[in-house]
């Protein structure tokens, strides 16, 4: 019988984090972060990272795991997230996971197998229209301008540095995923809020410590922080590198409305029609009893 683990999706801002604490309250269990930057110990407000306050006690994995500079690939998820999953069930609990990089969830969950034995600059001979089909057969479902070779190069390196391949898209696990939405116009705004919010917080001070290190890494190009970095290194100034912060979450936003609604089998829960937490707590119930 394949385990049982219960994953929240949906795009930024949401509402994914209060309602994965709910649930592990309710439900007893703890909580895997599905969140390719709050890996990283440094990147604190730009990734929108609970903080240790917010945790309410309960357990959360694969959050301030790893310096800046080091790399991290959904390779190195989906091994991380499967050893949990096999601890935390053992222990007869549930595991919730939450976040919202797709990629990274569906080859948690899927038969995604991987060869690492590659390495990005291996493709720098490859002109874009190659590298440009090489993620097609990736099933790259965010597939960059055929013309951006470095964002080309950049989703390659997504993919683990190497080859990613999907058997058939045969599920590992029993999973109910349940997905939180809203009127995409008040989640625009509550995303702008947000990121007034993060500069209220203290984003620039911190992006501007790991400026000033010289840390040029994978997870300095992450929304929040490559806007910045162009501020600190005099393209933009301070008002356009924030209002690109905020464009640039609105946009990632809604790819990841498309990309959970194209890749899983989601239960859409509108938060500013239902309680969230009263229909989570409904479909888990019903999942828990199925067979």
């Amino acid at each position: 019988m394949m385990k049982k683990v219960i994953v929240i999706v949906g795009p930024t801002g949401v509402g994914k984090t209060k309602l994965s604490i709910e649930l592990a309250k309710h439900y007893n269990t703890e909580i895997i972060s599905g969140d390719s930057v709050q890996v990283y110990r440094e990147l604190n407000i730009g990734s929108g990272k609970i903080k240790e306050d917010e945790k309410e006690n309960i357990k959360h994995h694969l959050i301030d795991i790893l310096d800046v500079s080091d790399e991290y690939s959904v390779y190195d998820f989906q091994k991380n997230g499967r050893k949990l999953i096999d601890e935390i069930s053992l222990s007869n609990k549930i595991p919730i996971i939450c976040g919202g990089t797709g990629l990274y969830i569906k080859a948690l969950l899927f038969d995604y197998q991987f060869k690492t034995d590659k390495r990005t600059d291996e493709f720098s001979s490859l002109t874009n229209a190659e590298l440009y089909s090489r993620l097609k057969e990736l099933n790259d479902k965010e597939l960059p301008d055929i013309n951006n070779r470095k964002k080309l190069l950049r989703h390659l390196e997504i993919y683990t540095s190497g080859e990613v391949k999907l058997s058939k898209d045969v599920p590992l696990y029993d999973a109910l995923v349940i997905g939180l939405t809203m009127d995409r116009d008040v989640l625009y705004e509550r995303i702008n809020l947000r990121v007034d919010n993060m500069i209220k917080d203290g984003l620039i001070d911190e992006v501007k410590i790991l400026y000033d290190k010289g840390i040029n890494s994978k997870a300095t190009l992450s929304i929040g922080y490559k806007e910045l970095y162009r501020y600190f290194r005099g393209e933009v100034s301070i008002d356009v590198a924030i209002d690109n912060i905020k464009k640039n979450s609105r946009h990632f936003a809604k790819r990841q409305y498309t990309w959970f609604n194209n890749q899983m089998n989601v239960n859409w829960i509108d938060v500013l029609k239902e309680d969230p937490i009263e229909k989570s707590i409904k479909l888990i119930d019903m999942f828990l009893k199925k067979q």
